[in-house]
């Protein structure tokens, strides 16, 4: 079949046709598909970031929380620490806590007073304690006692400490801990059970001793001779001094036992004053020591109380001034009336030129069966250390007080506080 050449000319600007537009399709195509594959590339950088950012957001809620937690936990510890604080705080025994190196982290009050201060830490005895153990580094459990408890001497008193390590999970040790337990008292007991025969025996020995003595004598004389007065008195103040003795000793039982009491009978404090003096001025006389009374504005004035208890609480305070001096040396007794805390007060103050007391007994002079140390000017008279204690306790169940100022190798001011008898006052 023959075509025609115009018919070949028309079907090949067809094919160029053709031909051009699939060069124009496959351009678009392309670009149409890169077009698609740049879009899904971008849902897909999309979707991931999205994915990222999801769990960036579940991160943060998490960190959030996270930190939401610490913080709670945070308030929780500081709470658990203060409480602990609080805690220590008001306990008796003392809390002294160190770092590694001997740095005191925290000490509770209790630990103050012993100690008188942090500062005084290193001072103590308490210090030469940390050193003897400073270089142990592994400990057995998290606390671990470093050597045995001691009794150590402490701002004035007697002190129980243990020394205790304080250990990490690793069993290193991270710091140190030392309890502190006020013993004072314990110690004074053991000081009486251990003393208090002897003392007793002591005291008794010598006032028995002379009433055998004089008794002896007195019955040797013929039945018609002539009373010994020299011989009689001296037997009569030596039972004094036992009878002086068992009063004291029965007091302290009845201290003990919670059952002390005082009568109350109106007691006219000049009268009684006068009454000691007269009764105890011979015998503090005889020692070479001058006794000196002075009184103000207490005529008539009264209170109410037990007048022989009385009585031997100043006379044991007049004694004491006399015992503790020197030949030439004084007491002397001032009294008067005195407004304090809107109450009016018989003042009873009985001083002396003596030995004084010392800084390190003086704390302690109240407590039963006390007994300072003698100084090099003072051989300590005899007795169990109980008379200062009933006397004050006697002050005390009038309504009263009894205290003391005193300076070593100047002498000692006692006075006695008893309140006025409002009907006397008026």
């Amino acid at each position: 079949m023959n075509i025609p050449r115009e018919s070949h000319g028309e079907v090949n600007a067809d094919l160029g046709d053709v031909h051009r537009f699939g060069q124009a399709s496959e351009s678009l195509f392309r670009r149409l598909y890169r077009g698609l594959s740049r879009r899904r590339q971008l849902e897909f950088e999309l979707q991931r970031q999205r994915q990222i950012s999801q769990r960036q957001i579940a991160e943060s809620a998490t960190l959030r929380r996270r930190v939401e937690a610490l913080e709670t936990e945070g308030r929780q510890r500081g709470g658990e620490l203060e409480r602990l604080t609080q805690v220590l705080s008001s306990l008796e025994d003392g809390i002294v806590v160190q770092d590694i190196n001997g740095k005191v982290t925290m000490m509770n009050q209790a630990a103050q007073e012993m100690l008188g201060g942090k500062r005084a830490f290193w001072d103590s005895a308490l210090g030469a304690m940390f050193e003897q153990y400073r270089d142990v580094g592994d400990t057995a459990a998290e606390l671990t006692p470093l050597g045995e408890s001691a009794e150590l001497p402490l701002n004035n008193r007697f002190v129980r400490a243990q020394l205790i390590a304080i250990g990490d999970e690793g069993k290193r040790r991270i710091g140190t801990v030392i309890i502190l337990r006020d013993v004072t008292h314990d110690a004074l007991a053991e000081r009486l059970k251990n003393g208090f025969v002897t003392h007793i025996a002591r005291d008794m020995e010598r006032p028995v001793g002379v009433i055998k003595l004089a008794g002896e004598l007195l019955s040797a004389q013929p039945e018609d001779a002539d009373i010994n007065q020299r011989l009689l008195d001296k037997l009569l103040r030596n039972v004094d001094v036992l009878d002086q003795l068992a009063l004291e000793l029965v007091d302290i039982s009845q201290l003990s036992a919670g059952v002390y009491d005082v009568r109350r009978e109106p007691v006219i404090v000049e009268s009684a004053i006068w009454s000691v003096v007269n009764g105890i001025d011979a015998e503090v006389k005889s020692r070479g020591i001058d006794l000196l009374v002075m009184t103000r504005g207490l005529s008539g004035v009264q209170i109410r109380g037990d007048d022989s208890r009385l009585q031997w609480a100043l006379g044991h305070l007049i004694r004491n001034g006399a015992s503790y001096n020197s030949d030439g040396g004084y007491v002397a007794v001032a009294a008067r009336a005195e407004l304090r805390d809107a109450k009016t007060y018989a003042l009873i103050s009985v001083s002396d030129n003596g030995v004084g007391i010392s800084g390190e007994d003086l704390p302690h002079i109240f407590e039963r069966f006390y007994r300072g140390g003698a100084s090099a000017a003072d051989a300590r008279p005899p007795g169990l250390g109980q008379g200062l204690y009933v006397a004050r306790a006697i002050c005390q169940a009038h309504g009263g007080f009894l205290d003391v100022q005193s300076r070593l190798n100047v002498g000692s001011i006692f006075t006695m506080g008893l309140p006025v008898y409002a009907a006397a006052v008026a």
